[in-house]
């Protein structure tokens, strides 16, 4: 009885000590989980910026951050690089790894025809030019002409800001195009804090913008955000010459759900990386901007922002150049620019004040109308 009482003063500490363990490990556990709820909670925003939403889509609100996004949200698509939607044999021709290494406020991602190197030196020399943190990448697809690429393989050593995807350059493959320049930024600069893809035959009004993302939003970036001008109604396009014609075959819908015209697209990192998750699992049509922002956008259950009104479709006039735009702020020009025109616009707003944020817009509007009546 004597040692029976001795063995069990011995293991009386023990027993103490693996309590005491398995309390801390349970609070411990306790604290991981309460950190996930919270993080859970506090995902979809919680931090609203006062910026004011348009109508049409009056109960979207964009939030802001404290920090970058972290690399983990990207990290489930990098055994997929070599897959493009239905190509499973994807990679770049012409890619410049070292392109974001300097911190990236803004990542500007141009679609631009393979032919166009007047249209890319246009946009080098007027709303890109002197910017820092901001990296501009020209997106194109693969080409037959031997000469044409060489002199595209000069200008990428030249500039370092051009990309080529292994597709062919056609309009029937924009939806690749699009895609490898999603691409591009999931696996090779995910650092940026926004991302602008746009087309080489628009005009960029880049102080104005900067400032709206700076002032307007978050010098860390946002999330939940996602610009374009709303395009609603449009019925699928079955004439067999027309460069958008979809067959029943690919889509059987007579109508595309809302989506947005792509020409410029203004994204956070986490909603770029959705619409290229969900569409990579969708049926290819080359109607790039109705199956990445209407289709897979659906699935994502995200909704755009409309930012028509800051776009020269606004007004669907000529600029004037005699002061209308001073008051009512322009962001983007539109699309099918020529290069005159961007050149003109760039050396216009270039001269004049620029505004610290776009919560004035509703003032500035007022004061054209009144002007006008």
């Amino acid at each position: 009885m004597e040692i029976h009482r001795e063995r069990n003063s011995c293991w009386r500490p023990m027993r103490a000590g693996y309590a005491k363990m398995k309390t801390v490990f349970l609070l411990i556990l306790l604290a991981q989980l309460l950190a996930l709820i919270y993080f859970v909670l506090t995902w979809g925003g919680t931090k609203y910026s006062n910026f004011l939403e348009t109508p049409i889509h009056g109960t979207l609100k964009i939030h802001r951050r404290n920090s970058a996004l972290t690399s983990s949200i990207f990290d489930t698509i990098y055994q997929y690089y070599q897959r493009l939607i239905d190509l499973n044999d994807f990679y770049f021709t012409i890619i410049n790894p070292e392109a974001c290494n300097a911190p990236v406020f803004l990542l500007v991602l141009v679609s631009s025809a393979a032919n166009h190197l007047h249209h890319r030196h246009i946009i080098r020399t007027t709303w890109k030019q002197h910017r820092t943190g901001i990296k501009i990448i020209f997106v194109l697809g693969k080409i037959q002409d031997i000469i044409l690429q060489r002199d595209i393989m000069k200008e990428s050593d030249v500039y370092g800001d051009v990309i080529q995807g292994n597709f062919l350059d056609t309009y029937r493959n924009l939806t690749y195009k699009t895609m490898s320049a999603f691409k591009y930024m999931l696996y090779h600069c995910k650092k940026a804090s926004y991302v602008l893809k746009i087309d080489d035959d628009d005009f960029v009004n880049m102080p104005l913008l900067l400032n709206f993302l700076k002032n307007d939003l978050s010098v860390s970036g946002t999330d939940n955000l996602f610009i374009c001008n709303h395009l609603t109604g449009y019925r699928v396009n079955r004439n067999v010459s027309s460069k958008w014609y979809v067959s029943e075959m690919d889509l059987s819908d007579d109508f595309y759900p809302s989506y947005c015209a792509g020409w410029y697209v203004l994204l956070s990192p986490d909603v770029l990386f959705r619409l290229y998750e969900t569409t990579q699992k969708l049926k290819y049509i080359s109607v790039d901007d109705a199956l990445i922002y209407g289709y897979a956008r659906e699935k994502c259950n995200l909704v755009h922002t409309d930012f028509t009104r800051f776009t020269r479709e606004y007004s669907e006039l000529e600029l004037g150049f005699n002061g209308t735009y001073d008051s009512l702020p322009l962001l983007f020009g539109g699309p099918n620019m020529s290069s005159e025109q961007i050149k003109k616009f760039w050396l216009y707003f270039r001269s004049r004040p620029v505004l610290k944020s776009l919560r004035d817009e509703e003032k500035s509007r007022t004061k054209v109308l009144s002007k006008n009546l």
